[in-house]
């Protein structure tokens, strides 16, 4: 192929930028000598190689300068690296786990002992409790007699004191014979006491007192046998029926002498 006919390679954008640079030098030149260099502006200028503000009169982005880099290759707002305007706020992420607890500090000292509080009232005065007595007498050589409360019973006992006997004493309980005081106006026995007295016979009588929680005293009579052995008691009468309880005639009343009610 002919060298001649071939077509002519045309300068690459570095190249037409120089020779772009190249022709405002010399039409400047042109313009100062023709004495209207006064009356130029600079939008009658080529803006090849200033600067372009920013359209909006300057913001964060890095402003673009006009020089050879390829038109398509510009953005389209003449903008470059620009940050955009500032996105919503995104959702609290979950929590992270819970953490170990930290160790536990060490116990205070215990505080001063308070002050003693004032003595409280007295209380009510409980129920009476159950009487508790035992009596006892011996007028023979032949035996002796007690007498016990217990339980809210009374009881009359014998003990054989001969020779050749085991000595042990019988009870006999008396709280089963008639009208024996149980509570009311009679009230409860609360202490007892034994009455007898030697005499030569081999029937010796017994009598035994109680005295109540409402001051009564009231009174059991019993024989006493030493033919048998060992020696024993009997409280009924020659029916063979128990001997009741008899209200002692008279009770003791206040200021009394010689008498009673």
């Amino acid at each position: 192929m002919n060298p001649e006919s071939r077509t002519a390679r045309l300068p690459g954008p570095p190249a037409r930028g120089r020779f772009k640079r190249a022709g405002v030098v010399a039409s400047l030149t042109l313009v100062m000598a023709s004495g209207v260099a006064g009356s130029a502006t600079p939008a009658d200028l080529d803006t090849s190689g200033r600067v372009a503000a920013a359209p909006d009169g300057g913001d964060r982005c890095r402003p673009r300068r006009l020089d050879d880099r390829a038109p398509s290759a510009e953005p389209a707002d003449g903008r470059r690296g620009c940050r955009g305007p500032r996105g919503p706020r995104g959702e609290t992420g979950p929590a992270g786990p819970q953490g170990p607890p930290g160790p536990t500090g060490a116990a205070g000292a215990a505080g001063a002992t308070g002050a003693v509080g004032p003595r409280g009232e007295p209380g009510a005065t409980g129920p009476t409790g159950p009487c508790v007595a035992l009596d006892s007498a011996q007028e023979s050589e032949d035996f002796e007699i007690r007498l016990a409360l217990t339980g809210g019973r009374t009881y009359a006992g014998i003990r054989d004191q001969r020779t050749g006997e085991k000595q042990n004493v019988l009870w006999t309980d008396l709280t089963a014979r008639p009208d024996y005081p149980a509570g009311g106006a009679a009230g409860l026995p609360c202490d007892v006491a034994v009455n007898a007295h030697n005499r030569s016979t081999t029937v010796k009588r017994i009598k035994f007192d109680v005295i109540t929680t409402t001051g009564q005293i009231w009174e059991a009579a019993c024989v006493a046998f030493t033919t048998t052995h060992p020696a024993t008691l009997n409280c009924a009468d020659r029916t063979g029926h128990p001997k009741p309880w008899i209200l002692v005639s008279r009770q003791p009343v206040r200021d009394a002498v010689n008498g009673g009610v």
